[in-house]
């Protein structure tokens, strides 16, 4: 009997060990999984289809299936019209400024939205107006507005390319990557 009963410990110990090493990369690859899980339970027992996550300015949750329509559907009635998609990169504008939007798979059931929104940005401007030339000058100035570029937001509301990696990356056209941070 008593080596039963230590059999069935180390059998559970050895169970709970697995179970732990198995779901715990899942639930905190955001950090704390609270956020998620609040969201979680709004999508699943509430009638929304989009949910912003506590604590995240910029941060949605929706669940995989139809979440990109739900999302685009969104930023349509904010009047944000679709451009283009760079791998999870989906770039919006309006006459009020642009949106880039990442999209990250969370579970199989779920996907994490971040939307940033950029408000006519003129370091965008600048670099647009100084990055095709070739002049002294302009490359003086370049790399002036480039040191200004600092992580992956900046590099983001400074409309570079979003590579499609996880976490994402954002590319400046000096060769700097810099990856999202949660």
């Amino acid at each position: 009997m008593k080596n039963k009963t230590i059999l069935v410990a180390i059998v559970s110990f050895a169970l709970g060990a697995l179970i732990c090493n198995l779901f715990f990369p899942l639930l905190f690859q955001e950090g704390n999984p609270w956020p998620q899980v609040k969201g979680i339970a709004q999508l699943t027992f509430g009638n929304a289809d989009m949910v912003k996550l506590s604590g995240s300015d910029n941060k949605y949750l929706t669940k995989s299936k139809g979440g990109w329509e739900t999302v685009d559907s969104f930023l349509k009635n904010k009047g944000y019209e679709f451009t283009e998609q760079m791998g999870s990169g989906y770039f919006y504008k309006s006459s009020n400024g642009n949106i880039v939007m990442t999209r990250r798979q969370y579970s199989r059931f779920y996907v994490i939205w971040d939307i940033t929104e950029n408000k006519n940005n003129n370091l965008t401007e600048e670099l647009k107006d100084c990055l095709p030339k070739s002049d002294t000058a302009s490359h003086e100035k370049c790399n002036e507005l480039l040191k200004q570029i600092t992580d992956y937001d900046s590099c983001v509301k400074a409309g570079f390319s979003i590579m499609k990696s996880n976490p994402p990356q954002c590319a400046a056209p000096d060769g700097r990557t810099f990856v999202q941070i949660n």
